[in-house]
């Protein structure tokens, strides 16, 4: 094909091209790479370079068009082009990744960078981004990875040539967060539940709403009264905590994807695809006294009874504030059901199967959590020995019958 060739550069990089005299410019010649040799091959490469060399003969320059949008590019911000980058992501991640990712651009990547070209963005604005949040160390290391893919998507787009800036990172070390519940934890937190359901409870001091100018002149005036939270979050906490599911998979729970008979869940869309899940008795029999909204598909709806319980983090945290356990995450939950099933000697397998792992190894983390739980078993029996071995004969015997179950 006449105007379609190979360039061989003196290290050996070799990549397809069209070359073509410029409509009206007889003596301009032009050349535009169509693409790599080995990504591309030869018959995809002569039918990208056939539908170019046709614009050609229609009059239009993608050579120029080409360079012309590069240079173009090269002045805009990072925040114009980060917003295209999620809107690309559109359809190709799940809309909670996109969530994440827009969360973490709008708090920390857009007012470090925003502002800036994305030509003239540079390892050091980015190693000073990534050091400025070294006292959360995960988040840092995503901020950086989040850069890092944003510069190779504008790299593939052809808006920059220079290295990626975020490529060579001294990323932070994570030290993993496992913890798991004893029970007289466990008793706390039930007790606190049950306190909100009835009683309500005052919000974590750390998630109190700050009053306002107004509030605060008519301070005294009014008081902030403590109701009953809402019944379908106290529903919904109680459900995270005998199944182990992620926090997005319970609440957007269908009444389509649950089979209380059978006590299967069978979940379209999640972290790792689709997923089929055994319910607990306890979360069965919670579903099964969940009232149902007319004509509302959820099983924890919002207050749009057709949208979903968006989240439980503020009632979640005035839970564990009043239970005492400052430090745990909702997403513990999921820790302490793969605690509970090794304490019970269940196979990794059914563990990740439970939990609704798609390898085992992602499962495999969970494994010493089995001796952590019987550590606690240990320690609890051995307590209750050495009470009896202390106590009165009568109350020794009593105590003796009370562990062996009589």
């Amino acid at each position: 094909m006449v105007g379609f060739g190979v360039r061989v550069k003196p290290s050996g990089v070799r990549s397809f091209l069209i070359s073509y005299y410029a409509p009206g410019l007889h003596r301009t010649r032009r050349r535009l790479t169509v693409g790599a040799y080995g990504p591309l091959t030869v018959e995809a490469a002569r039918k990208m370079a056939k539908l170019l060399l046709a614009r050609v003969e229609n009059g239009e320059d993608p050579a120029l068009e080409d360079s012309e949008e590069r240079r173009s590019a090269k002045d805009e911000t990072v925040e114009k082009l980060f917003t295209r980058y999620l809107d690309e992501g559109v359809g190709r991640r799940k809309p909670r990744t996109l969530e994440f990712y827009e969360s973490l651009g709008r708090l920390y990547i857009l007012p470090a960078l925003g502002k800036l070209p994305v030509a003239k963005v540079t390892h050091r604005e980015v190693a000073q981004l990534h050091s400025s949040l070294h006292e959360k160390s995960v988040t840092a290391n995503r901020v950086g990875r989040l850069v890092r893919s944003f510069f190779y998507w504008l790299n593939k787009r052809g808006n920059v040539t220079q290295e990626n800036p975020a490529k060579h990172l001294d990323w932070f070390r994570e030290e993993p967060r496992e913890r798991f519940l004893t029970v007289e934890e466990m008793s706390r937190l039930g007790q606190a539940l049950r306190v909100a359901e009835s009683e309500g409870l005052p919000p974590a001091p750390k998630h109190k709403k700050k009053p306002g100018t107004k509030r605060a002149k008519n301070a005294g005036m009014f008081t902030t009264k403590v109701v009953p939270a809402n019944p379908v979050a106290v529903s919904a906490l109680p459900f995270l905590i005998f199944t182990g599911w992620r926090e997005q998979e319970a609440l957007t729970l269908k009444w389509s994807d649950v089979n209380l008979e059978s006590g299967i869940a069978t979940l379209g869309d999640t972290k790792t695809g689709r997923s089929v899940r055994s319910i607990a008795a306890p979360a069965a029999a919670l579903l099964a006294a969940q009232p149902r909204i007319d004509g509302s598909p959820y099983v924890f709806p919002g207050r749009d009874p057709m949208r979903p319980l968006r989240e439980t983090q503020r009632l979640w945290h005035a839970v564990r504030c009043a239970a005492e356990l400052e430090g745990l995450r909702l997403h513990d939950l999921r820790h302490n059901v793969a605690t509970f099933a090794g304490a019970q000697k269940y196979s990794l397998f059914l563990i990740g199967k439970l939990l609704g792992h798609k390898t085992a190894r992602s499962t495999e983390r969970y494994a010493h959590m089995a001796d952590d739980a019987r550590k606690v078993m240990a320690d609890d029996v051995g307590e209750a020995i050495r009470a009896a071995l202390e106590a009165a004969p009568h109350d020794r015997r009593v105590a003796l019958q009370a562990h062996s179950g009589r």
